[in-house]
């Protein structure tokens, strides 16, 4: 597959910015980058490990974009988020004077569903960047072109490998390879996701890790402890008394004696031996009393809130049902709140990297996900929606049953392709006249027409 042509302009372009690299190969191109070259950044600002780290340090924990994957609700929030867009494949679409028109043999479907790289599909493309975007605030891909400006490869980067900086009024994007070396791409060549917001240079969206450590930093730092009871074997509120003063050496060797005997998970039911009138005593205070469950469920819902994903959806249903229309609702608002966003923020940067806007002139071509696809898991919504498509009963269709068949990945059957219409009723066509003349508002209509008593 050749691959998609850029226009004579933007190829012209292309080949000004090539210029300076194929005249010096072993050098960079000389551009000004205050915000890269800088010295604050590279004597250890704070800026400069937060662009390797992405996080911060909150509730006692550090708080990155991979440890955040650990606390569960992260991880169901984000996967569920990638899953869901990962799902409905990306189609190029061509604008007409009505209705877009689907170009399923698109040289670009190759890179937006099948393959963009050697070293992953379409759809784990999408997810990859879904995940960078929610973690990080940011994904990055390099748009690879031959020097006729055929595109031949979409490369995908961590975002730890991307820096981008201002060279007078353009965003250039630095990318690091795994074998060290460096290269530097104008920003038409880069695909940016970017998540909501902005920093203050512009040049990067904010990382929801960042900003939010300290309700992630809960959840980990709850688990943690939770953890190390399990681990040590006794309650925080667990002590020892002894009818009989110790010394320091008997103090020692009863700690290394508890921690022989009582430590961990296998040492859980091993008797102790207690000498001196020694007693094991607990205070009356439980995990519930010190509301270490309420903490686990509201950092569940806390982080749930901070994906604006339903918290049934992340596993927390203590006060909510699994069934009925509340929950229906609250799925049909993750996918209007929640995931319609996403999903316009990857079209719209899809569309003006792979078909810039020259002038004022619309492209002819644009990308979207395929609005067919979001209905495959909702069996019952896509057989309601494929009933009213047809129409009956007196209601007219908008789809032939040809149409809704390949919807189904079914093939035509014959006399399939008409558009149901109620008879004894006009279609669109007869109530125009021949001459394209609507005849209630034309003269000899109102002549014909019966007059008001």
């Amino acid at each position: 597959m050749s691959g998609y042509k850029l226009s004579a302009q933007a190829a012209a372009v292309q080949a000004q910015w090539n210029a300076p690299r194929d005249a010096v190969p072993a050098a960079a191109p000389a551009i000004s980058n205050s915000t890269v070259d800088s010295q604050s950044v590279l004597s250890g600002s704070g800026e400069f490990f937060e662009w390797f780290s992405g996080g911060g340090r909150a509730a006692g924990v550090n708080v990155t974009p991979e440890t955040a994957m650990r606390v569960t609700a992260v991880w169901r929030c984000v996967t569920l988020i990638a899953g869901r867009l990962m799902t409905a494949p990306l189609c190029v679409y061509e604008r007409t004077g009505g209705a877009p028109i689907k170009l399923p043999d698109h040289d670009l479907v190759r890179f937006l569903q099948v393959e963009p790289n050697e070293n992953m599909s379409g759809c784990e493309h999408v997810e990859l960047q879904t995940m960078a975007m929610l973690l990080r605030g940011n994904g990055y891909s390099l748009i690879r072109q031959a020097r006729n400006g055929v595109i031949y490869d979409v490369e995908y980067y961590h975002p730890v490998q991307v820096m981008p900086y201002w060279s007078g009024k353009s965003i250039w994007y630095r990318f690091t390879n795994l074998d060290g070396s460096t290269e530097d791409h104008h920003s038409s060549e880069v695909l940016h996701f970017k998540g909501p917001g902005l920093t203050w240079d512009g040049l990067k969206a904010l990382s929801p890790v960042q900003h939010h450590a300290q309700s992630i930093g809960i959840g980990i730092a709850t688990r943690d402890y939770t953890a190390r009871q399990f681990e040590n074997g006794l309650m925080t509120n667990d002590y020892f008394s002894f009818d009989e003063e110790i010394s320091d050496p008997q103090r020692k060797a009863f700690k290394e004696y508890l921690r022989r005997r009582a430590a961990g998970v296998a040492n859980a039911h091993n008797p102790l031996l207690l000498e001196k009138g020694g007693e094991w005593k607990r205070l009356a205070v439980t995990a519930k009393d010190a509301q270490l469950l309420e903490l686990l469920q509201y950092s569940t819902i806390d982080i749930a809130r901070l994906f604006g994903v339903p918290p049934h959806l992340a596993g927390e249903v203590d006060k909510s049902t699994s069934w009925g229309t509340g929950i229906e609702q609250q799925n049909i608002g993750l996918d209007s709140y929640t995931l319609m966003p996403h999903r316009e923020r990857f079209a719209g940067e899809l569309s003006r990297k792979f078909f810039p806007t020259i002038g004022r002139q619309l492209p002819r071509y644009f990308i979207d996900f395929d609005p067919e696809a979001q209905l495959r898991g909702d069996m019952k919504a896509r057989g309601e929606f494929s009933r009213t498509a047809l129409g009956g009963n007196q209601l007219p269709g908008f789809m032939s049953r040809n149409e809704v068949r390949r919807s189904f990945n079914l093939g035509p059957i014959d006399g399939g392709d008409e558009v149901y219409w109620p008879t004894g009723t006009a279609t669109a066509a007869d109530q125009l006249d021949g001459d394209g003349a609507d005849p209630e508002n034309s003269q000899e209509g109102k002549a014909d027409a019966p007059q008001a008593a």
